[in-house]
């Protein structure tokens, strides 16, 4: 495999509190959005990344979604005793990670950081947003159309650092030749329309020019938020 990645600072704030993990030889791949004042969310998502390198990095052998967990495990309680340091107070992350094993795909994720399978036959999310506006849709308070409008529709539910326990989502899919895997922060979606990401990925003959023209349109319309993407073809 051969992935394609970008995080952008965008168009408005003055640090990247994003970080990416691309691993190509062991199939890992991550995309974090940090939480927290002063520098304190550049610090988590780093931090979790660093744990997802040291973790899984050349990582052969195991059961891809048990290792996956520990991970997780092992970087929240990096972050929770790193928050009560008076600096890193309210230091937290989304972290979205997948785990490539031929074609298999295994994702653990926790946050409002995306996964989607793109292929011809469109474009699937395949992490759950942790968010109070996806709560506020299942409940069927709100319409989906509402929840993209919706004032309060960053605020998540559920992060790295913020708890001594974290609950994480993960979930196995297939895959298959002509499919492509994109990881995403909220800054890309918030911005790009799914359907907007899936057409620039099938019609572009150099997938990083894809990325680049993805971000050039979320700066174009605010770039209000930092920008990281990551895009795997099935090989």
């Amino acid at each position: 495999m051969h992935s394609h990645y970008i995080s952008h600072v965008g168009a408005v704030r003055k640090n990247n509190e994003d970080a990416v993990y691309c691993d190509d030889k062991a199939g890992v791949y991550a995309v974090a959005d940090g939480i927290g004042g002063s520098q304190a969310g550049e610090v988590a998502s780093a931090m979790v990344v660093q744990v997802i390198a040291d973790k899984l990095g050349n990582q052969t052998d195991g059961e891809p979604l048990i290792l996956l967990r520990e991970a997780y495990y092992e970087a929240n309680d990096l972050l929770f005793n790193a928050g009560k340091q008076r600096a890193l107070d309210g230091m937290g992350t989304t972290l979205t990670t997948v785990m490539v094993r031929g074609d298999k795909i295994y994702l653990v994720h926790v946050g409002d950081s995306r996964a989607y399978l793109i292929n011809k036959q469109g474009i699937c999310q395949l992490s759950t947003d942790h968010t109070l506006v996806n709560e506020l849709v299942k409940d069927g308070r709100i319409t989906q159309a509402e929840a993209e409008k919706h004032p309060r529709r960053n605020i998540i539910t559920r992060s790295l650092g913020a708890d001594l326990l974290v609950e994480v989502d993960e979930r196995e899919v297939n895959w298959q030749k002509e499919d492509y895997l994109l990881l995403c922060s909220d800054g890309l979606y918030s911005m790009v329309e799914d359907r907007e990401i899936q057409e620039i990925t099938l019609n572009s003959d150099d997938l990083q020019s894809a990325l680049e023209l993805m971000v050039k349109i979320a700066i174009d319309r605010g770039g209000y938020d930092n920008i990281s993407v990551i895009l795997v073809p099935h090989q």
